[in-house]
């Protein structure tokens, strides 16, 4: 018959047991604080990754509503049986930004070129940060080098139709006025594969030759002049061969639209440049591209006018902006309707 334990023994295994069972639930607790404390970081870190993604999906589309550039047509929906007709005309010129009131905006044009002095004229414009529109002649498009035709497209400058041979279109007729200017544009697309998107013809005249008007409206092509005021008539003295005075001219006599006509083939012009776009700019001007100007001014070109002159057939070939081959003389800020050509 075996002995109990001792009444001291039996208490002190009662109090291992009890400090065992104790131990056991302190670890149990622990256990379960530690899952807890594990889920609850997982549960932050969750909620901080979903955040930073919100905020980067947020970003990106505020850099890219900011962006000119961005692509905006990827949010929207477009229905499977929608088609989207491409156009390839190159002498339609991209949308340009509208111009806040109030902004000063002028033009530098450059008429007779390419010549030797053209790269030097683009050094300068690429220097200040600013674009122009050149009126060129296709016999010397097609003997001019096509990197430098191609650095006015890259610099964003605006390629004119100045005729083949600065022929004066109001000396000839129709289909003589037709084919200059389709032969300028033929040497501008071989140069570098587009037309241009303006037309001055030589000396300003011949604004009421069929040609001219069958022309620009059949290649969506604007036929300009320029302001009397500031053009500083660079081919005469004392303007020719006097840098400072052609710069002073224009600074001193530019007003908001104005388009200045310049050329590059006299090098006193070329060398006036700087000076008179450090003055311009100082006056508050902006400078931009012929097209540039026309689209800012399409309320001010008298369309209203033409219509009752009987340009009812150009003013809808471009509705709701500049008209195509309407002759306007764009002299003391204000387009002047010559009589409509007979077709």
């Amino acid at each position: 018959m075996s002995s109990m334990p001792s009444g001291p023994k039996r208490s002190l295994n009662a109090q291992l047991r009890a400090l065992s069972n104790t131990a056991l639930s302190l670890l149990a607790v622990l256990m379960i604080l530690l899952l807890a404390f594990v889920v609850m970081v997982n549960a932050i870190n969750k909620r901080k990754s979903d955040k930073k993604s919100d905020t980067t999906t947020t970003t990106t589309i505020a850099e890219q509503s900011s962006d000119p550039s961005a692509d905006v047509s990827a949010d929207v929906t477009v229905p499977e049986d929608t088609t989207t007709e491409a156009t390839t005309e190159a002498t339609v010129p991209e949308a340009h930004a509208t111009y806040p009131a109030g902004t000063k905006l002028i033009a530098l044009t450059f008429d007779d070129g390419p010549c030797e002095n053209t790269q030097q004229v683009l050094d300068t414009l690429e220097k200040h940060g600013i674009v122009a529109t050149f009126f060129m002649l296709g016999q010397n498009v097609s003997g001019a080098d096509q990197a430098l035709l191609q650095r006015m497209v890259d610099l964003k400058c605006e390629i004119g139709n100045h005729t083949w041979s600065h022929t004066i279109l109001s000396k000839v007729d129709a289909d003589q006025a037709y084919e200059e200017l389709r032969k300028c544009d033929e040497a501008l697309m071989a140069k570098i594969g587009q037309k241009a998107t303006v037309i001055r013809p030589p000396q300003g005249a011949g604004l009421t030759n069929t040609g001219l008007f069958k022309y620009a409206l059949e290649n969506r092509e604007y036929v300009i002049n320029w302001n009397d005021a500031s053009c500083p008539a660079d081919w005469q003295k004392p303007a020719l061969g006097d840098a400072h005075y052609t710069a002073q001219h224009v600074i001193d006599n530019a007003s908001e639209y104005d388009c200045v006509l310049l050329h590059d083939s006299h090098k006193s012009t070329v060398e006036s440049l700087d000076e008179m776009i450090t003055g311009l700019k100082e006056k508050g001007y902006v400078f931009v591209t012929v097209s540039q100007l026309l689209e800012a001014t399409s309320d001010k070109i008298g369309i209203e006018d033409a219509k009752a002159q009987g340009w009812t057939e150009a003013v809808e070939a471009y509705p709701g902006g500049p008209v195509y081959g309407v002759r306007y003389e764009y002299s003391s800020n204000k387009y002047v309707f010559g009589k409509k050509p007979e077709s």
